[in-house]
C-alpha cells in the first residue's frame, strides 16, 4: 500500500511539473482521507453551489476549482486576490471551490494568504456536475448573464491572462 501511494504521489508531481495541473485521480489516491473539521469555511453540495452562483447574476464570475495541496493552484491564487481587489467594485466576483477534505486546512490557507473572496469546500457531486473535473486548477468564467465565457481553463494561468478575458466582460 505504501508503494502504491508513493507511486501515485510521484506520478502527481511529474504531472504537475510537465503540465502545470494536478491529476485528481492520482492525487486523491496519494493522500489520506480524513474527516473534515467544522469551521467557518462552508462545505456546500452541488445544490448549494448552484444557489450561490445564481445569486451572482449580473456579475462577472470566476469559479476556480483548487486545493491547498495543489502547487499550480497555490501559484494562481495571488492573481485571483489581486483581480478581486482591482475589479471587485466593477462587478467581478472570484469564487474558490476547494477540493480539500479538511476544512481546517482551507481556513488556515485562506487566513495565511489573505484570500479576499468566498471559498467553499465541495465534493464529488459538484466536480461531477461540472463535467467530471479531472485536473486542477480548473477555472470557469461566467459573463453577467450567467453564461460560460469560453471553455474551462485547465492548469495554471496568469493574472494577466484572466484579466485580458474579464475586462471586456465587465464593460
Amino acid at each position: 500500500m505504501k508503494t502504491r501511494s508513493l507511486s501515485c504521489a510521484v506520478f502527481a508531481i511529474v504531472v504537475v511539473l510537465l503540465t502545470g495541473t494536478v491529476d485528481l485521480r492520482a492525487a486523491q489516491a496519494a493522500k489520506p482521507s480524513t474527516k473534515p473539521a467544522e469551521d467557518s469555511i462552508k462545505r456546500l453540495d452541488k445544490a448549494g453551489v448552484d444557489k450561490y452562483l445564481k445569486s451572482l447574476k449580473g456579475k462577472v464570475v470566476i469559479v476556480d476549482f483548487w486545493a491547498t495541496w495543489c502547487p499550480p493552484c497555490r501559484q494562481e491564487i495571488p492573481g485571483f486576490i489581486e483581480l478581486q481587489k482591482k475589479h471587485g467594485d466593477k462587478g467581478l466576483v472570484v469564487v474558490g471551490l476547494s477540493l480539500d477534505d479538511e476544512t481546517e486546512a482551507v481556513k488556515e490557507f485562506c487566513k495565511t494568504e489573505k484570500v479576499n473572496y468566498p471559498i467553499f469546500v465541495v465534493g464529488q457531486d459538484t466536480t461531477t456536475a461540472w463535467g467530471n473535473i479531472e485536473a486542477i486548477p480548473t477555472t470557469f468564467i461566467f459573463d453577467k448573464a450567467g453564461k460560460k465565457a469560453g471553455a474551462p481553463r485547465i492548469g495554471y494561468h496568469s493574472k494577466e491572462a484572466f484579466e485580458k478575458e474579464i475586462v471586456p466582460l465587465l464593460k
